[in-house]
C-alpha cells in the first residue's frame, strides 16, 4: 500500500466495460511524512471514494485489479481507502 494525494482527474470518453463508472485520478505519491515523492500517476478509483485534495491509500500491480467488484480490471493502480489523518 502507498500514500498519495489526488491532484487532478483524467476524463476518458471511451473506456473498457470494467472501467465504466470508475473515476480516474492523478495522484502525487507521498512519503509517510506527507512530502511529495516521485512522479504523479493515474490511479483508478473503483468505489469513487476520492476527490481532488484528498489523501488516499492506493495499491498497485495485481492488488489494483482486485479492488474491483469483478475481481479484474486493466489497471496498474487503484484507490482503496481515504486517509483521515497521518500521526
Amino acid at each position: 500500500m502507498k500514500i498519495g494525494k489526488v491532484i487532478g482527474n483524467v476524463w476518458a470518453d471511451r473506456k473498457v466495460d470494467s472501467l465504466r463508472g470508475c473515476r480516474l485520478h492523478v495522484i502525487q505519491p507521498m512519503s509517510a511524512e506527507g512530502k511529495e515523492q516521485g512522479k504523479p500517476l493515474v490511479v483508478a478509483d473503483p468505489k469513487n471514494l476520492a476527490g481532488v485534495g484528498d489523501v488516499v491509500i492506493y495499491v498497485t500491480s495485481t492488488d489494483a485489479t482486485q479492488a474491483f467488484d469483478s475481481g479484474f480490471a486493466p489497471v496498474n493502480a487503484s484507490v482503496v481507502e481515504l486517509v483521515d489523518a497521518i500521526d
